[in-house]
């Protein structure tokens, strides 16, 4: 009797007799769906330690800073004061023995009276927009890849992966820094580290000039560390990371390009304006 009593209390026990605590435990304890964690992919999940909200919150306040350095010296102030004069110009040029003297004087102080607008806008894009680059482009990154890899069935790890994102922003910022440190070192007016270097002297189309400055270098270094992140994470494998952060990188270009021609397109209509 002893003997199948003790048989019987080996025996495995039902699905519906297996305590909660035991079955949480069993299914933590479990390799997730897709590819199997690895012990160094254990230790990268440990080092996610909430740094993302900090470091986005340095970028801004160096973006900030920068911005501000550029609008103090004249930089950003002087280009918008060229093309308000460009417009005076050609209203002169224009009113010359068309119309009266009193509707060019007028033209003039609208072309003049127009600085405060579009500066105010370039305030908005430099101090409200930019210092938020950063933010968003790192959020959309590791939801991105966090929201492959749960389609995949791999580690979705967004903590880590919106820490590292945030950490690649850096690449965009130094890229900001050295511009502005170009600006106060170099006679010039502008600087960037743009496939715009590499076209030779001429004039160029508004979209395909602003579409090659886009081409940065730092960018690139940027969306590079995002897709390694992404495949060293495990998330995705290194194709999709590839298209993944492509697909952003094409989205933040779009914007920018036609962001960029559309004001410029209402400042060339408002300051060069056809006819009085």
């Amino acid at each position: 009797m002893s003997t199948i009593q003790e048989r019987r209390e080996a025996a495995p026990r039902p699905a519906d007799e297996v305590p909660p605590a035991e079955e949480a435990a069993a299914r933590d304890a479990a390799p997730p769906r897709g590819r199997p964690l690895t012990a160094d992919g254990r230790r990268r999940r440990a080092r996610a330690t909430g740094r993302a909200g900090p470091l986005l919150v340095l970028w801004a306040v160096v973006v900030l800073d920068v911005q501000g350095l550029l609008w103090l010296s004249g930089a950003k102030s002087l280009a918008l004061k060229r093309a308000v004069e460009q417009g005076v110009a050609r209203a002169e040029s224009r009113g010359v023995g068309e119309v009266a003297e009193g509707q060019v004087q007028k033209a003039i102080r609208d072309q003049r009276a127009g600085l405060r607008f579009w500066t105010a806008l370039a305030l908005i894009g430099d101090f409200g927009v930019e210092p938020l680059a950063p933010t968003v482009r790192a959020v959309l990154a590791a939801t991105l890849l966090g929201a492959l890899a749960a389609l995949a069935g791999r580690p979705v790890g967004f903590p880590l992966a919106l820490d590292e994102c945030a950490a690649a922003q850096g690449y965009w910022v130094l890229g900001l820094t050295l511009q502005a440190a170009l600006v106060f070192a170099l006679p010039t007016r502008e600087a960037d580290a743009s496939l715009a270097l590499l076209l030779p002297p001429g004039t160029y189309r508004a979209a395909s000039w602003i579409a090659w400055r886009q081409v940065d270098a730092f960018a690139l270094l940027g969306w590079l560390a995002l897709i390694r992140g992404g495949r060293r994470r495990g998330q995705v494998n290194l194709a999709t990371a590839i298209v993944a952060c492509s697909a952003l990188a094409a989205a933040e270009a779009a914007f920018r390009v036609g962001s960029t021609l559309l004001v410029g397109s209402a400042m060339r209509l408002t300051l060069i304006p056809v006819r009085f």
